[in-house]
């Protein structure tokens, strides 16, 4: 269906608050909201540093009463002391630094903190502690980064980094800078008011899930936001700062279009053509509309056997290849097969055509699947040079469109292929236990 509106569906899902990205009018990525333990992910304390680890070069730091975190001393040259003095000795048991959880506690491994505070926002992000200028590496234009730089000479910034984000291509310079600027000063608001908050206190606390769930998407090229959820809904509204007039002005024609998002359904189809779309989007503006319809939104757009396939260990290809995906502790290994495939052309020909479509089905699953680390690909056996080239060319390709930072390392002499993919949060069979 052509001329569709990227869609982000909000609902509650197996007990848990899911977001689901529709892109092209297919499931592209699943979130659920997170364990309460995961939630402490750049959440600000006034932590007291409880002793000095001098043979691994760390600090052991409570940030809430009888929890301690890991705090490398390496990593953290520039402790910010709660007591805005000026002038401060080796950091020692006893002093109170603010710390910022990094990565949460996992089974029996201490929290990771930090004092290189970040705070993110749409299309920029502070990093404290470094005065370094980084722009997605997504963000070709080479005017345009050579202007972000020296803009970017001529801002006060203190001892504070940015990071541009995808976003800030679309949005413009001005409006990085202006959330630069907006960022530094709730960074400097943070730092006055820990002098007079008391140990273990949350200095600052990250959006909720609804929110960075919207915030983390690149959205210059159009976004409708759907939740039936009235509490998620008004989150959204403050958030985006959109007033109830304004919410019911773009969704005037709510209820012809649910009517018609229903008729889709019983289609089969997974999205609705935007000419049948309630909201409008302003520019780089997501819509927002709550669902209030009685035909529940999960069975609307498949949710549930969007997920069961999104977990199954198999995907079937057009061509009847299949893709067998197995997430282990150390890598995630994936392998094509041409299963049922039934091809006239030679052998080489069709294991050739199965592997592109293996290679671009990859890409979608991994941002599915939320599959991260090492990644091993023993796509179907190929003789000639020249469709292994080809192979490696479609996949590189297919990859780039991850948000995610995913690199595609080589293939080995035994011919499987090696990805890497960061690390942004759980993948999605460990979210849904």
């Amino acid at each position: 269906m052509e001329n569709m509106l990227d869609k982000l569906i909000i609902t509650a899902l197996r007990g848990k608050t899911a977001a689901v990205l529709f892109k092209d009018g297919h499931a592209a990525q699943i979130d659920f909201e997170p364990e309460a333990a995961e939630e402490e992910t750049g959440v600000i304390f006034v932590g007291k540093v409880k002793n000095i680890s001098k043979n691994i070069n760390a600090a052991f730091v409570e940030y809430r009463p009888g929890v301690n975190g890991f705090y490398s001393l390496k990593e953290n040259a520039r402790p910010i002391y709660a007591d805005e003095k000026t002038e401060h000795g080796p950091l020692k048991a006893g002093d109170e630094i603010l710390v910022q959880v990094e990565r949460s506690a996992v089974k029996t491994k201490d929290a990771v903190l930090t004092s290189n505070l970040t705070l993110t926002g749409q299309t920029a992000v502070l990093s404290a502690g470094k005065s370094s200028l980084g722009i997605s590496a997504k963000i070709r234009d080479k005017e345009w980064r050579d202007a972000v730089k020296r803009r970017w000479e001529a801002t006060e910034h203190g001892d504070c980094g940015l990071v541009v984000r995808t976003n800030g291509e679309a949005s413009g310079i001005d409006k990085v800078f202006e959330e630069f600027a907006a960022l530094y000063e709730r960074y400097l608001v943070i730092c006055k008011a820990a002098a007079s908050r008391t140990c273990y206190s949350v200095l600052y606390r990250p959006e909720s899930f609804a929110v960075r769930a919207v915030r983390d998407l690149k959205i210059c090229d159009g976004l409708e936001v759907v939740t039936d959820l009235p509490e998620v809904y008004k989150e959204l509204q403050d958030a985006l700062g959109i007033t109830d007039s304004r919410a019911a002005e773009n969704s005037g024609t709510a209820a012809d279009s649910e009517a018609a998002e229903r008729s889709a359904a019983t289609a089969d189809s997974t999205a609705v053509d935007s000419a049948k779309m309630a909201c409008s989007m302003a520019a780089g503006m997501p819509s927002l509309r709550l669902y209030t319809d009685d035909f529940p939104l999960t069975a609307l757009y498949h949710l549930e056997t969007i997920l069961s396939q999104a977990l199954s260990k198999t995907v079937w290809l057009k061509s009847g290849g299949n893709l067998v995906i197995e997430p282990t502790e150390a890598l995630t290994v994936i392998d094509v097969n041409t299963a049922k495939s039934v091809s006239k052309k030679t052998s080489e020909e069709t294991y050739l055509k199965t592997n592109l479509e293996a290679a671009e089905e990859i890409a979608v699953q991994l941002r599915l699947r939320n599959l991260s680390g090492i990644i091993i690909v023993d796509f179907i056996d190929m003789k000639e040079e020249e469709s292994r080239k080809t192979l490696l060319a479609a996949l590189r390709r297919a990859v780039t469109a991850d948000p995610v930072k995913t690199v595609l390392v080589d293939m080995t002499p035994l011919g499987l292929v090696e990805l890497t993919r960061k690390k942004i949060r759980r993948p999605l069979h460990e979210q849904v236990r």
